[in-house]
């Protein structure tokens, strides 16, 4: 039976869905046209191995090597080898690579086709951390002065600069792609999207308001996000939210974080989000708030094959490890272990491959973990995650470190270096935490064993009973313990012992809900 001649129609679904981001959809488009005995042209094959580029590199170039195109037909001949050149790159092999993105320099004419090949070039260097010949392959794309290739020139020198650690220009040089960008979305929309996911998670980490503002903008669009950018999607939202919550603003966090945990891509992910809500569930002293979202946190954690997460979502774990410390001690350090048991994270964003984040904020948990449950060596993490923190310019997180580092260590040089870092964020839970540090301590109430698990059973409001019915007292019996700690907290009703024990930190999160750990 003869194989059917190319299909337009299914070829300019192909074309539709690859320009709208969703990846996987038009490769299947591409397999069900071959499967039901279609003979595409070269142009649908190699629009077939761009996108097995996105998802898989060894695939991409076995593909590419089964398929040589004529000898005769020059244009395709570059585009093969070129793209072979990018999936040898980024497997490594770059004798290989530069071979191939030889074949293609012989054969680009337009300023295009070498502008094209210079932005090949100079990720090739990166990923060989040959950043100076990047910068020299970066200059080379001023052949070519049209939309396109100006806007892949500043998102190219913003993955320099985060290459190179220096975040704010990264953030300068993304925020100049997206004006680039600006009513051209349509035509740009891989670019757009990356450029959003970038600027958002730099807006959240930089004192630099125009950043996060920026990104806001940007997310709020009415843009539909692709299946394939889920995670990306998810990130930029998430993102958003903190950056909220630095500004003072908690509503817009919680709302923010709602629609990063629609966007879930994988049960990690939502784990994440709900880890993210019970942080700020605990500043606004919601505590059964957080114990409920810890809970569901924990449920997710039991479907989750950690060694399987590639890149950001295993932070997951460390996340858990902050949140559940005080309840138990030993479980946050088994989630800190399973973490430093991971190999080494394979980030799928180019943004943060490179960079020391996470590293810092491994070291920040371990040194936070140690000083909540009230066991040595808390300062030595402390100080490598500040050093870290501080040398790559993400001021508040290094500002929260110096924070427990004061707490740690009893000094004031702490607290004051916490005051320099957070000088940007006057509005943030972390600035109030700096009032309260310097205000005189409040000595924690001292309870006899009965009225304590009485004010412990009322905070999980529980009525009186309901606590006399769990403890085998009489009603009256209860209304006495309780009329004792009124007066040791110097209150007179249920509502304001439980705002006076929130704003005390006295009722750790395990009190409030005895099945959590």
């Amino acid at each position: 039976m003869a194989k059917k001649q190319l299909a337009p129609e299914w070829f300019g679904e192909m074309r539709r869905l690859y320009g709208r981001c969703q990846f996987l959809a038009a490769g299947d488009v591409y397999d069900e046209a071959v499967e039901s005995g279609a003979s595409p042209a070269y142009e649908a094959q190699l629009l077939a191995a761009r996108i097995l580029l996105k998802r898989d590199e060894n695939r991409a170039v076995a593909f590419l090597i089964r398929r040589p195109p004529k000898a005769n037909a020059p244009r395709e001949r570059a585009e093969w080898a070129l793209l072979l050149g990018i999936g040898y790159a980024r497997m490594r092999d770059f004798e290989r690579a530069d071979h191939h993105f030889e074949m293609v320099r012989g054969l680009a004419r337009s300023p295009a086709d070498k502008a094209s090949l210079s932005y090949q070039l100079a990720r090739r260097s990166m990923l060989a951390g040959e950043l100076a010949d990047a910068r020299g392959h970066a200059g080379e794309m001023h052949c070519d002065h049209s939309l396109g290739a100006r806007i892949k020139r500043e998102l190219l020198e913003s993955f320099i600069f985060s290459h190179e650690e220096r975040y704010l220009e990264c953030a300068e040089s993304t925020i100049r792609a997206l004006d680039l960008i600006g009513e051209h979305r349509a035509g740009y929309l891989e670019e757009w999207f990356h450029a959003v996911h970038n600027i958002a998670v730099l807006g959240r980490e930089l004192p630099m308001p125009e950043a996060a503002d920026v990104a806001r903008a940007e997310v709020e669009a009415d843009v539909e996000w692709p299946p394939d950018l889920a995670i990306q999607h998810f990130q930029a939202l998430k993102a958003v939210g903190w950056s909220c919550a630095l500004r003072g603003d908690l509503l817009g966090c919680f709302r923010y974080l709602r629609a990063a945990e629609r966007t879930r891509p994988s049960p990690a992910f939502e784990a994440i989000v709900l880890l993210d809500r019970a942080y700020f569930a605990r500043i606004l002293g919601e505590r059964n708030w957080a114990c409920d979202e810890i809970e569901k946190a924990e449920v997710l954690f039991d479907r989750i094959d950690w060694n399987e997460a590639p890149g950001d979502e295993r932070i997951g774990l460390l996340l858990m490890a902050e949140a559940i410390v005080d309840a138990s001690p030993e479980k946050a350090h088994y989630f800190l272990a399973r973490f430093n048991g991971l190999d080494k994270m394979r980030s799928p964003f180019a943004l943060f491959a490179f960079d020391q984040r996470c590293e810092a904020y491994a070291a920040y948990c371990e040194g936070f973990v140690r000083l909540e449950s009230g066991e040595g060596g808390a300062e030595e993490p402390l100080r490598k995650a500040w050093a870290l923190f501080d040398r790559i310019g993400y001021d508040w997180r290094a500002g929260r470190t110096a924070l427990r580092l004061a707490e740690a260590t009893g000094k004031e040089r702490w607290r004051h270096l916490a005051e320099d870092k957070l000088e940007q964020y006057p509005r943030s839970w972390l600035a109030r935490e700096i009032v309260a540090q310097a205000a005189p301590s409040v000595p924690p109430v001292k309870l006899p064993r009965m009225q304590r698990t009485v004010l412990e059973m009322l905070c999980r409001k529980m009525t009186t009973a309901q606590i006399a019915q769990d403890l085998g007292l009489s009603q009256h019996t209860v209304r006495n313990h309780l009329k004792a700690v009124f007066r040791a907290y110097q209150v007179n009703n249920r509502a304001a012992l439980v705002a006076e024990v929130a704003s005390r930190g006295d009722v750790p999160i395990a009190a409030a809900r005895p099945s959590q750990v």
